[in-house]
Parts: C-alpha cells; sequence; structure tokens
C-alpha cells in the first residue's frame, strides 16, 4: 500500500488518521508524520463543485463507519499549498470476527489530469515559470486555431476570463515576489478543476483564460460559477499566514462570426463573482492576515 500510486489512508474507529501512503503525500502535499493522529476532513478540507464542505452523511468515511458498506464520491480536497485538487474518493469497512467495525481504508486519486498529461506531448518552453500553465503567446495561439475552426465547422466554444484580484496591493506591500503564490494558487485550482478536453492559459497580468469545449451558454456559465467557488476555497501560505484566493470569473460563448475583441469585451460576470469583493476576505481587501 505504501508505494501504490493512489493515495490511500487508513482511519479507526474515532475516524482518527493512522496509516498515509506517498500516494497520498504527493496528491495532497501533506507528509505522513504532519497528519498520522488527526481527523482527514481536517487535513484536506473536502468541499463539492460549490465549495461547500462535505459535512455528515456527504463525508464517505462517517458513511462507512455508519452503514459498514464501501461508499464511494467526488470532491476536492485542499492540497497543503492552498490550491484545490479534484478527487475520486473509495472506501471499504475493516471489520473483526462478528462483523465489529476497526475502521476504514480509504482510496482516493486525482480525478483530472491537464491537457499535456492528457495528451503526452510535452510543452517545454510554452509554459509561463510562474503559473506551469501554457503562456499568453501559447494561449493566443490556441484562441487564433480555435477560432478558425469554428468558422470551418459552426461549431462554437465556452470562454472564460479569470482574473486574481488585490494583486497590486499585496505586491506594494509585500514586494513583487509576494503575488506569485496566489497566482500559482488560482492557476493549480484551476487547471484541477477543469476536464483535459478544455485548455487554461495565461492571459493579461494577474488573469487567465480558458476554453471550453462545450458551447451550451448553459454548462459555460454554471463552469463559471463553479470555478469561482472553488476558487474562492482556496488559500496562499505566505510566511505563517494564511490568505483567501480573491477572483472574478467573467463567460462569453463564441459563435461563428464573431470576433475574439468583441467576445472578450462582451463578457457577463459568473452569478456569484459580483459579491466575490464583498464577501470575501483575501487580497484584495487586505487589511491583515486570515489566519487557518
Amino acid at each position: 500500500m505504501e508505494d501504490l500510486p493512489v493515495g490511500i489512508y487508513i482511519v479507526d474507529q474515532g475516524r482518527r488518521i493512522r496509516f498515509w501512503n506517498r500516494g497520498a503525500e504527493s496528491i495532497t502535499g501533506h507528509l505522513s508524520h504532519d497528519v498520522v493522529g488527526h481527523v482527514p476532513e481536517d487535513v484536506v478540507q473536502p468541499c463539492d463543485r460549490r465549495g461547500n464542505r462535505l459535512s455528515g452523511e456527504q463525508r464517505p468515511v462517517a458513511m462507512t463507519l455508519a452503514q459498514r458498506q464501501p461508499q464511494q464520491c467526488s470532491a476536492f480536497y485542499l492540497h497543503k499549498n492552498g490550491h484545490r485538487v479534484a478527487v475520486r474518493i473509495r472506501t471499504r469497512p475493516i471489520l473483526e470476527h462478528g462483523d465489529a467495525i476497526r475502521g476504514v481504508t480509504v482510496l482516493f486519486e486525482e480525478a483530472y489530469v491537464c491537457r499535456e498529461e492528457a495528451s503526452g506531448a510535452p510543452m517545454c518552453g510554452c509554459l509561463d515559470p510562474a503559473t506551469g500553465i501554457p503562456s499568453r503567446r501559447l494561449t493566443r495561439a490556441v484562441l487564433k486555431e480555435c477560432m478558425a475552426a469554428m468558422e470551418e465547422s459552426h461549431s462554437g466554444f465556452g470562454l472564460l476570463r479569470i482574473r486574481v484580484l488585490g494583486l497590486d496591493q499585496f505586491r506594494a506591500k509585500h514586494g513583487p515576489q509576494s503575488v506569485e503564490p496566489f497566482l500559482r494558487t488560482a492557476a493549480q485550482t484551476l487547471r484541477n478543476s477543469l476536464d483535459a478536453e478544455n485548455f487554461l492559459g495565461c492571459w493579461e497580468e494577474n488573469e487567465f483564460l480558458a476554453v471550453l469545449n462545450s458551447a451550451s451558454p448553459m454548462m459555460v456559465a454554471m463552469t463559471a460559477d463553479i470555478l469561482w467557488n472553488l476558487l474562492s476555497h482556496s488559500e496562499v501560505l505566505w510566511w505563517g499566514d494564511r490568505f483567501l484566493v480573491v477572483a472574478e470569473v467573467a463567460y462569453s460563448v463564441a459563435t461563428a462570426g464573431r470576433d475574439l475583441e468583441s467576445l472578450l469585451r462582451e463578457m457577463k460576470p459568473a452569478h456569484s463573482s459580483g459579491t466575490a469583493k464583498a464577501a470575501a476576505l483575501g487580497p484584495a481587501n487586505y487589511s491583515g492576515p486570515m489566519r487557518g
């Protein structure tokens, strides 16, 4: 179990972690000696696609302990570095003679892989060094290709523009390198939240663009809202203090006859984005650290 290429951990009857393999360390960033003895929900803080923390019967470990039956679900774990990771979770009860339950074995693996990993084609030299995702130059090339293909096939695509807020103030206070963790965390959360057939790349300063395979206005709007929620539940550790990522997400649907400039100019805000500045504490309205 230690060397299997998936995350595995074992909890006892009190839901305390007793075993945490190398796969779990790799996926979550949390080392075994840091998590053994803790409740898993306190470590990885699982949430759904809306950013809601799993509780009660939504938690597969609690359900397995109660029902003594295997369970499976999908969730988003909080990586030690602050970004969200989409995972598939399967649980199995550990039973003694007489069906007394001793604990639960949990197996989890990443649900999504980035386009580079899925295609097997490395993009060396085309990745932004700060975030590890395609550079603005490559993003422009991909958009140009998508626009040309759309005119030929008359099949549209969704376009999302994501902007991390408040970094100018944070940079002024803490120096130019201080904003890189926010951009890196946002990029990792976005990449882990999008299916492999979708594209994510850098755009303007503090901004990303995502090209979605779907041209359904409802699906594009829903994806924009989901990404905003997951970004709002990501965080950055900076010199011992934790700060929430604050972002805004806008979307549009590309159809034949439209140009890129009009698509970017006429984007609609995601449903929840209008409340981002008022509802979330983070670098956008930074007034001090938010402690975890």
